[in-house]
C-alpha cells in the first residue's frame, strides 16, 4: 500500500514539476540600473507592453504568462535609454549584464536567442557581397533552423522580395507551433492575399486623407521614382528610418524622387505632431485606422517600417529595402 501511494505521488508531482520547468521566466542581473527603476517587455510583433519588473540590487525577475510559446520582444527601461531585443521561449531564461553593457548582455534559455550571432553573421558584410550570395545565406539559415522563431522573422522580412511561391515553400518547413505564432500568421496572411503587388507588377492605387483631411489619390502624388513608406509615430524603428529618408529626400527630390508615407496611427494629434517635430517634408496620408486600414491590408503590411519602391512606369521594383539598398536602387533608377 505504501509503495502504491509513493508511486501515485510521484506520478502527480513529476508532471507538475515538468509544467513548472516549461513555464517562462527571465532572471536577470544588471550593473548600472538604480533601485526602483522598472524594466518592460514590449511585444515587437503585436505591439503593447506584456509585463514589467522592478530592479532591486541590480537584479530583476519576470514570471510572465506568455500569450504564445515563443515571442520576439524588446526589454527596455521606462525612458528607453537601455533596451535590447529578446527571443523568449516558454522556459526559464537568464539575462546577465553584470559585467557588461545592458545591450550586450549574455542571454540564454531559448533556441532563437542562441542564433542571434549567427543571424548577424548572415548580414555582417551584406554591402560587400552580391544579392545572390545574401539570399543563399538566408535560405541556408532558414533551412537549417526551422524550429527557431528568428527564422520566421527572416522569412517575413524577405517575403516581399522572394514572392509568394518561394515564401510558401520555406514556410512549410516550420513546425505547427512556429506557423501558428504571430509572426507565422503574418506570413500566412501574405500567402493568402493574392492582391498584394509583387515585384514587376503595377502598384495598386488608393485614396486616403492627408493631414488636412483632404482625400488624395496615391497616383496623383507619385514622382519619377516613388517610395511608398509605411510607418507610425509610435514606432521607434520607423523614426530611425525617417532620419535616413530625410537625407535621401534632400539629395534626390530635385531629380524626381517622391516619398508618400502611410501611417498606421489612430491618433491624428500624435501623427501630425510627429511629422512636424521630425520635420518630415514629404507627402503624408492616413485613414487613422491602425493595422486595420485597407491600404495596409492590400499591400500586405504587417510591420513598420515597411516600403515599396516604384519606378516611373508605376511598377514595383523593390520591397522592404534597407537604407543602403534604397540609396543604391534610387541612384540606379534615376540614371535611366
Amino acid at each position: 500500500m505504501r509503495l502504491f501511494l509513493t508511486f501515485f505521488l510521484l506520478l502527480f508531482i513529476f508532471p507538475t514539476l515538468q509544467a513548472q520547468e516549461s513555464s517562462f521566466s527571465l532572471t536577470g542581473t544588471t550593473s548600472d540600473i538604480k533601485d526602483g527603476n522598472w524594466l518592460y517587455f514590449q511585444d515587437l510583433v503585436n505591439g503593447g507592453t506584456l509585463d514589467s519588473a522592478e530592479v532591486k540590487n541590480n537584479r530583476f525577475k519576470f514570471d510572465t504568462k506568455l500569450p504564445e510559446p515563443r515571442m520576439w520582444v524588446m526589454l527596455h527601461t521606462k525612458d528607453r535609454s537601455k533596451f535590447v531585443e529578446l527571443w523568449l521561449q516558454n522556459k526559464p531564461m537568464q539575462f546577465d549584464a553584470s559585467n557588461k553593457d545592458f545591450e550586450e548582455a549574455e542571454i540564454t534559455g531559448s533556441i532563437s536567442q542562441l542564433l542571434v550571432e549567427t543571424v548577424k553573421a548572415v548580414y555582417e558584410d551584406f554591402d560587400k557581397i552580391s544579392k545572390a550570395e545574401l539570399r543563399k545565406r538566408q535560405e541556408e539559415f532558414i533551412k537549417n533552423n526551422p524550429n527557431a522563431l528568428i527564422s520566421v522573422r527572416m522569412l517575413y522580412e524577405v517575403s516581399g522580395k522572394w514572392g509568394q511561391e518561394t515564401t510558401g515553400h520555406y514556410f512549410k518547413m516550420f513546425p505547427e507551433e512556429i506557423q501558428d505564432s504571430a509572426l507565422g500568421k503574418r506570413i500566412l496572411s501574405i500567402l493568402n492575399n493574392d492582391n498584394i503587388p509583387q515585384l514587376g507588377e503595377k502598384y495598386a492605387d488608393f485614396e486616403l486623407p492627408d493631414r488636412n483631411g483632404k482625400k488624395q489619390k496615391f497616383s496623383a502624388l507619385t514622382g519619377k521614382i516613388t517610395l511608398l513608406q509605411f510607418w507610425a509615430s509610435t514606432c521607434e524603428p520607423s523614426k530611425m528610418q525617417n532620419r535616413e529618408l530625410k537625407k535621401l529626400y534632400r539629395k534626390y527630390k530635385s531629380e524626381g524622387l517622391e516619398i508618400v508615407a502611410i501611417s498606421r496611427d489612430t491618433s491624428k494629434t500624435d501623427w501630425i505632431k510627429s511629422i512636424e517635430k521630425d520635420n518630415l517634408k514629404w507627402q503624408h496620408l492616413s485613414g487613422l485606422e491602425g493595422w486595420e486600414g485597407q491600404v495596409f491590408s492590400n499591400y500586405g503590411i504587417k510591420r513598420t517600417p515597411s516600403n515599396y519602391l516604384i519606378n516611373k512606369e508605376g511598377r514595383v521594383v523593390g520591397r522592404n529595402l534597407s537604407d543602403d539598398e534604397l540609396k543604391e536602387n534610387i541612384k540606379e533608377l534615376l540614371k535611366n
